[in-house]
């Protein structure tokens, strides 16, 4: 048992910094404090099982590979990008690609981002290289390389590289590059480039480069704005950082 932690531990910590993330960055995702990350990447505690599909999703690998089971699987991942050799395990994930004959661009060539991956209803999990449309409620995470836009609930990790639209309600953590705007509760943790507004705001950690609008109470451990304002209904925080004014709504 020891020995799969110190895997699970190394993994952890090695994929976290592929991805250029800090520990607190990891946690505002997970909805956890960054002592508890610091803890699993020092072998002195453990992720509970619930997240580790959370995890597989942040680091794009599988769970197997967070244990390093299965490296054969993970380097097909890594460097297969032709269409008849899939590099992605069969699950139910709805995936959106762009090919350029048998080649799949990715976010890092123009062509990408004109292009939007429409889902019509209901859907487990979504991914795409581009941007991300749900006609439906998500039931699980949905990550893109550009915007996504989501008409109902979200229940599972969001990962974005620009703007965040949601209908409904969102319980999971965020993680864009720009704003978020949620139409109904947001019960998770949110790192974001820009501005967020939501109904309700519970979390552990909210970390955002812009001011935050939340139409009822907001309820977080740790909150840090590079220069913004919160306005709230109520505001609760045990913590608050950076150069931000909290407005109680009258």
């Amino acid at each position: 048992m020891d020995n799969i932690n110190n895997v699970l531990a190394e993994n952890i910590q090695r994929f976290r910094k592929e991805k250029e993330m800090t520990q607190e960055e990891l946690a505002n995702i997970l909805g956890v404090t960054y002592q508890a990350v610091s803890k699993w990447e020092n072998a002195k505690s453990a992720p509970d099982i619930i997240f580790l599909p959370i995890l597989a999703d942040v680091f794009e690998c599988s769970i197997d590979t967070l244990f390093s089971r299965n490296k054969e699987v993970e380097h097909t991942y890594k460097i297969n990008t032709s269409c008849d050799a899939l590099p992605w395990k069969d699950d139910d994930v709805i995936r959106g690609v762009v090919c350029l004959g048998q080649r799949i661009l990715t976010v890092k060539e123009p062509l990408v981002d004109k292009f939007t991956f429409e889902v019509i209803g209901e859907a487990k999990a979504v991914k795409s290289e581009c941007n991300v449309s749900v006609n439906g409620s998500v039931n699980g995470g949905c990550k893109a390389s550009n915007s996504i836009n989501i008409d109902g609930d979200v229940n599972g990790g969001i990962f974005c590289g620009a703007n965040i639209s949601i209908g409904g309600n969102h319980a999971g953590g965020v993680n864009c590059g720009a704003n978020v705007s949620c139409g109904g509760n947001i019960d998770g943790g949110i790192n974001c480039g820009s501005s967020v507004s939501c109904g309700t705001l519970k979390a552990r950690g909210v970390n955002c480069g812009g001011s935050i609008a939340v139409d009822g109470d907001f309820n977080a451990e740790t909150v840090k704005i590079k220069n913004g304002d919160v306005v709230c209904n109520t505001f609760k925080c045990d913590n608050l950082k950076g150069n931000v004014k909290v407005k109680t709504k009258e």
